[in-house]
């Protein structure tokens, strides 16, 4: 079996010998290897001290990590942050992109990891004195500290999306705080009328609906590149496991049942990774039906993910249950990855309905699909 690197070159190389040295580090918590890294410059335009990359670039260090199991918000803080950030007027945006590549503003978006970005879950009231923020978000990814929040909410009356920089100091506490399936550190914030002054709301209207749909689109891209890493790594765990243990006086490699269960897990990486290469040429030369495309390739995934994932842990039998093995935390992680921006319910609900009957599908989905998670 050959697994050749999705997105080879400098960046794959750094960020696995970092997952390699950290492969059983659950909590950075003090830390922030993202940014010591200098991974937050990636997509940063060069003219505000970025590194003006590609998404490919930062699928690289994506994959790098997933390889070896580690956790970091890379997508949120490298992809949908920066994006995001570029609907702002261009001394805002650039003013706020450098303070980001020199390291003295740590922004991390305000939005749920288990839902499309489209998906606001906050209204903004107008004041005299600027908006109130009203609503609540769960699953916000909380990995690292944060200076600043990027905060999407609707705006009453008129329905427009609007994005807010919130100084973390401003913020409520958490209302809740866990560690989801694959060991994220996630909390949940609720927001009862949170006042922000006016220059804080710093994009709105079509130009932020744009970027929303861009860092949506990268959001789901990368979630791809580290399923499909993920893959790969939890194939390969299972033929090293089948072949190093023995029953019956004979390696389990040489039963024909999970020689076929492995195989088959091998197409469907190939089919997996095959669908993955497709969606980034799809986005490079920016086709006009690449929601489409994702949402498609999300829907196969998710069912790719968790057909191996549990095919893993059988054929692991009780080591398939340890988290010390590391071809568990990749099940997890494929198990999880389901649920990253829009689960494979609320995506094929957009495929097969109007938005207005998506709309009423995406929340029976959501009531349906709750992620597994654990207090603190």
């Amino acid at each position: 079996m050959s697994f050749t690197p999705l997105f080879p070159g400098m960046l794959l190389d750094a960020a696995a010998r970092f997952a390699q040295d950290n492969e059983t580090t659950r909590d950075f918590a003090g830390t922030d290897p993202v940014r010591e890294m200098g991974w937050t410059c990636t997509l940063v335009p060069e003219e505000a001290g970025g590194v003006g990359g590609t998404l490919s670039d930062l699928a690289s260090i994506v994959v790098g990590l997933a390889t070896h199991g580690v956790h970091l918000p890379v997508i949120e803080t490298c992809a949908v942050a920066p994006l995001l950030l570029q609907a702002a007027n261009a001394d805002t945006s650039a003013r706020w992109l450098e303070a980001v590549c020199e390291g003295s503003a740590k922004i991390a978006p305000l939005t749920s990891l288990s839902a499309s970005l489209d998906e606001v879950a906050l209204t903004a009231k107008q004041l005299d004195i600027g908006y109130a923020l009203t609503g609540e978000v769960k699953g916000v990814d909380v990995s690292l500290a944060a200076t600043h929040h990027l905060v999407p909410a609707l705006l009453q009356g008129s329905g427009e999306t609007a994005l807010f920089l919130v100084d973390h100091e401003h913020m409520p506490a958490p209302s809740a705080t866990y560690r989801t399936m694959e060991g994220r550190r996630s909390a949940d914030f609720r927001l009862d009328g949170l006042t922000v002054p006016a220059v804080a709301c710093i994009a709105r209207g079509a130009a932020l609906d744009s970027a929303i749909e861009q860092a949506d689109n990268a959001a789901l891209l990368l979630t791809a590149a580290d399923t499909v890493a993920a893959l790969a790594t939890l194939i390969e765990q299972t033929v090293k496991h089948l072949q190093e243990r023995r029953q019956f006086g004979v390696a389990l490699a040489s039963f024909q049942v999970l020689r076929h269960r492995t195989a088959d897990m091998y197409v469907r990486y190939l089919c997996a990774k095959g669908l993955l290469m497709h969606a980034f040429q799809e986005h490079e030369r920016g086709a006009a039906d690449l929601r489409r495309t994702l949402r498609l390739m999300k829907v196969a995934l998710a069912e790719t993910a968790r057909l191996c994932a549990e095919g893993a842990i059988q054929m692991h039998g009780g080591m398939g249950v340890s988290e010390e093995v590391l071809a568990t935390r990749m099940a997890q992680r494929l198990l999880a990855s389901e649920f990253r921006y829009g689960d494979r319910m609320a995506h094929a609900s957009r495929l097969l309905y109007s938005p207005t009957e998506a709309a009423a599908a995406d929340a029976a989905a959501r009531g349906m699909s709750h992620v597994a998670r654990s207090s603190s």
